[in-house]
């Protein structure tokens, strides 16, 4: 099956989005290394962060194949949920002065991100993700679950 232009343009800004996190992660890194350092309760798990930037690019990438490429209907409300969370995660930079460019680019990720997810419920994403009324099928599943 072809993939209806909402879906094309959900892979192209989801992608953007997601090479700007991982600008922003390598732009924050040594200061999170820092903070992790200097805190004696947390000094021993300085490993965590990168576990947590891998556990970030794996949910990512799952996340766009599973969209973008298989038309998974659940994985697009993890996206939904993921991107609120980002969203949510962001609010508190906003209201420090200045705004530290992280923060900026922050915003901006996220409006990719909302950009990106608008596009998994326009009309021409329904067949992608199976959710054809006329065959009964739930809307919130569909019938294209699989993986394999």
């Amino acid at each position: 099956m072809t993939r209806p232009p909402p879906i094309v343009r959900f892979e192209r800004l989801y992608l953007t989005s997601f090479a700007l996190g991982l600008l922003i992660w390598a732009l924050t890194w040594d200061q999170l290394s820092t903070r992790l350092a200097d805190d004696p309760r947390t000094a021993a798990f300085g490993w965590m962060l990168a576990a947590a930037l891998g556990l970030n690019v794996a949910i990512a990438l799952f996340q766009y194949y599973a969209v973008a490429r298989r038309g998974v209907a659940w994985v697009r409300w993890m996206v939904v949920l993921l991107t609120t969370l980002h969203l949510l995660g962001l609010l508190p930079g906003l209201f420090s002065a200045p705004l530290a460019p992280p923060t900026l680019l922050g915003l901006v990720r996220v409006a990719l991100e909302v950009v990106a997810v608008t596009q998994l419920f326009a009309p021409a994403a329904r067949d992608w993700f199976g959710l054809d009324d006329a065959d009964g099928e739930d809307e919130l599943d569909g019938h294209r679950e699989e993986l394999a």
